[in-house]
């Protein structure tokens, strides 16, 4: 049984899957104790992913060289695929939403080519909105601005991500995505001293 409700909504995935990248995903979730099978309809094939009592079906169409893995909406009611499937969107430079309810706020995550184009954090009735250039867009409802502490604790959240990404690739030695995630770091930490200055 899972401890707590997770529900990770995905919406308009689409993700081009190479043979080898769709290779390593399975062996991941098999090695974290899931089942895998495939499923076949006329025009769909179906990764069938499960572990205990859930069972998760991806939709992929298939090409030439590779898989496309292509829904309208997704709901994931597991952690560990659900940041399996997030982690694909940005090292296969897909495109797609993510909607992430935590005990607190909805984090709303918008990927475009693999890269975060815009995080939009609900609380309540206060809102944010970071797009990559490293603008930021408060909105205020009932006259509740929007502190600083909370913008910090977002890219606190997207630095840890980063921090992730870069430990997994040094341990796989890919020079080309350390270079990558340590240039993103370094983007992140100056934007967030520069929100730490108003505090």
């Amino acid at each position: 049984m899972r401890d707590s409700f997770v529900d990770v909504e995905f919406s308009e995935v689409y993700i081009e899957l190479s043979k080898q990248a769709l290779h390593q995903f399975i062996k991941r979730m098999m090695s974290q104790h899931y089942s895998l099978f495939w499923r076949y309809d006329a025009k769909t094939i179906y990764l069938m992913i499960e572990l205990n009592e859930s069972i998760h079906e991806l939709p992929f169409v298939r090409n030439s060289d590779f898989l496309t893995l292509s829904a309208d909406c997704l709901h994931i009611y597991d952690d560990t695929l659900a940041n399996a499937l997030e982690k694909l969107l940005q090292h296969e430079k897909g495109n797609g939403i993510v909607k992430r309810a935590t005990e607190g706020p909805l984090y709303i995550t918008s990927y475009q080519a693999g890269d975060i184009e815009s995080m939009i954090e609900i609380d309540g009735s206060e809102k944010v909105m970071m797009n990559r250039n490293g603008s930021l867009i408060q909105y205020k409802d009932d006259d509740k601005s929007l502190e600083p502490k909370t913008l910090i604790n977002m890219m606190n959240l997207e630095i840890d991500y980063v921090l992730m990404e870069l430990h997994e690739a040094i341990l796989e030695s890919d020079q080309w995505q350390i270079d990558s995630h340590k240039k993103k770091l370094k983007k992140l930490l100056s934007r967030r001293e520069q929100v730490e200055q108003l505090l």
